[in-house]
């Protein structure tokens, strides 16, 4: 078998197709993980056990979980259960969703190390 530039010529159109989906998608689904991901380290900081633990079981569980198996989750079990999203929304959700639980315990993490004295040299003057 030999390489033929007429076939990559041919196939250009649906590769490059292919590859703006696909940095659509990742620069939605980093957004909606930033954003979830924030949410999610508030919560389970929270003083109260009734949010921390459940959120934090929740973090852990999906980040336990491969992410494949989430993708394919939500696009062919959710319709069973009448949740029909289209292939692009699932991505979105799905990676969306599974990097804000690692992208959460970065923000925890990073709250958690800051000192007393740099959160008095942040506050604003008195």
């Amino acid at each position: 078998m030999e390489w033929d530039w007429n076939f990559v010529a041919q196939i250009m159109p649906q590769l490059l197709a292919g590859l703006k989906l696909t940095l659509l998608i990742t620069l939605v689904a980093a957004v909606l993980a930033a954003v979830l991901g924030l949410g999610f380290a508030i919560l389970r900081r929270s003083a109260n056990p009734m949010i921390a633990r459940p959120v934090a079981f929740l973090l852990e569980f999906i980040r336990g979980t491969p992410l494949l198996v989430q993708l394919y989750f939500i696009f062919y079990v959710l319709p069973d259960l009448n949740i029909v999203l289209s292939p692009f929304v699932a991505r979105v959700i799905g990676m969306g969703l599974h990097y804000a639980t690692y992208t959460a315990e970065v923000y925890r993490a990073g709250i958690e190390n800051v000192a007393r004295g740099q959160w008095e040299a942040g506050a604003p003057p008195t």
